[in-house]
């Protein structure tokens, strides 16, 4: 079956074709002397060569054998089966024993029903096949007694005396009299129903083709799909550790250097400070595990899942927010918090948004703003979640379109804002940066009612 897919179709026709004349002039020799022979072995002859012509020709030519078949195989038919032909002289036919004007049989009607199918199946339209199988069956019909008279009011007076033409009448209508009706009719719907089992082969084989096209696109769209997951996966990941590295090594990296500025001076506040870089360092590794050991046990997300919360992410606590604002405190950034009460859980994308906001951005207050305080509130109402962290930093207010500015570079600086504003965009909501009322920086995010 290999080597028969390896194929181009022209071949397998041919080899069909092959196969099928081989099948029929083999049975036609086993038959020849047998009672089974027909009265005429010459229109079988006939009618094996336009049928294996058909096989091999037609769905290369389509129109071509429609037209070839349609029109030659009635005509050298009644010319082989009627005597026509060697009236004509044309005696590679041999001479025709004739016992009636009508079809010698129903299995000569193959090329005829399989050009039909062959052509409609190729793509010739279907009523161009039934006119021209249909009417060929028709003229093949009706034409064979007209033949027949033509032949009789021609033959030599000599074989009109033979066995020959014997048992035929002289007149026309009497030799419509062979015609069989019933044959006739049900012939047409034969042919008429192959048709039609043509052009329905080749409608499904649209369809087939179709369904593949579309299942290939989906395959396509599938692997786009599953690409466009991994990119906001590995953004979401990327996302996460830079929040959770930079906030805590930011001030472990602050606090060593206050401590390093007095430790002459003051020894115990470098020990004090030791103690706590010692414990800041231990949660940031204990974050930072946690946020590998989701990578590494937890499946892969669907699209729709990969927002900034998703449910991989592991989950901080009102508590986790608290503990940021004690860190920038350890540092001396004067830090309030207004949070929403403490039993509140927080456990939607939102909330894990507006708490990684958050973190950032006292991560910027920390290494950027120069600040010595900050101020962090949180409102939650049914209109969403608005989050406001301010500064009193000396750096200025910031630049217009700061947002819109921000660039990802080598260095990291733009990475936070920048990642603040995707966080809040994956939500529906909307992050602001501006002046604020404590002379730095206003960062404002409203995030949309939870889910």
């Amino acid at each position: 079956m290999s080597v028969w897919r390896r194929l181009s179709q022209g071949q397998q026709d041919l080899l069909r074709a092959a196969v099928i004349g081989l099948v029929w002039f083999a049975v036609l020799n086993l038959i020849n002397g047998t009672g089974l022979r027909p009265h005429n072995p010459a229109v079988s002859v006939v009618t094996g060569v336009f049928l294996v012509a058909t096989v091999a020709l037609v769905r290369r030519i389509p129109r071509t054998m429609l037209l070839v078949v349609s029109v030659l195989y009635p005509f050298l038919y009644a010319a082989a089966g009627t005597g026509l032909a060697a009236q004509l002289g044309l005696t590679m036919f041999g001479q025709p024993e004739i016992s009636d004007a009508a079809l010698q049989s129903e299995i000569h009607l193959v090329p005829l029903l399989v050009v039909g199918y062959l052509a409609a199946s190729a793509g010739v339209r279907r009523f161009i096949c039934l006119f021209f199988t249909m009417g060929s069956l028709a003229g093949l019909m009706i034409g064979l007694p007209a033949v027949v008279a033509i032949v009789l009011s021609h033959v030599n007076r000599d074989i009109l005396r033979g066995d020959r033409y014997q048992s035929l009448p002289r007149d026309v209508p009497s030799l419509y009299s062979y015609i069989d009706v019933s044959l006739f009719v049900f012939a047409e719907a034969l042919i008429c129903g192959m048709v039609l089992l043509g052009a329905d082969a080749r409608r499904r084989r649209k369809s087939v083709a179709l369904l593949e096209q579309r299942n290939a696109e989906l395959v396509r769209l599938r692997a786009v799909e599953a690409e466009r997951a991994a990119v906001a996966e590995r953004t979401r990941i990327a996302r996460d550790l830079h929040d959770v590295i930079s906030h805590h090594v930011s001030a472990v990296v602050i606090r060593a250097q206050a401590a390093d500025r007095v430790a002459d001076e003051r020894p115990e506040v470098l020990r004090e400070a030791i103690r706590w870089i010692i414990a800041s360092g231990k949660e940031a590794l204990t974050a930072m595990r946690e946020t590998v050991r989701v990578l590494n046990t937890a499946s892969p997300q669907i699209a729709g899942d990969t927002g900034s919360g998703g449910g991989t992410a592991p989950v901080p606590d009102l508590a986790d927010v608290a503990r940021m604002g004690e860190r920038l405190k350890a540092v001396g950034i004067d830090v309030t918090m207004d949070l929403p009460p403490r039993q509140r859980q927080l456990t939607s994308a939102t909330d894990l948004t507006a708490v990684r906001i958050i973190q950032e951005a006292l991560t910027n207050v920390m290494v950027h703003a120069k600040a010595s305080a900050a101020r962090v509130t949180w409102q939650s109402g049914p209109q969403g979640e608005l989050l406001t962290i301010d500064d009193n930093g000396n750096g200025g207010p910031p630049p217009v379109n700061v947002l819109e500015t921000a660039r990802r570079k080598e260095s990291g600086r733009g990475n936070g804002l920048i990642g603040m504003r995707e966080r809040a965009t994956a939500v529906g909501g909307t992050l602001a940066v501006a002046a604020g009322p404590l002379g730095g920086w206003r960062v404002q995010a409203w995030l949309p009612p939870q889910k």
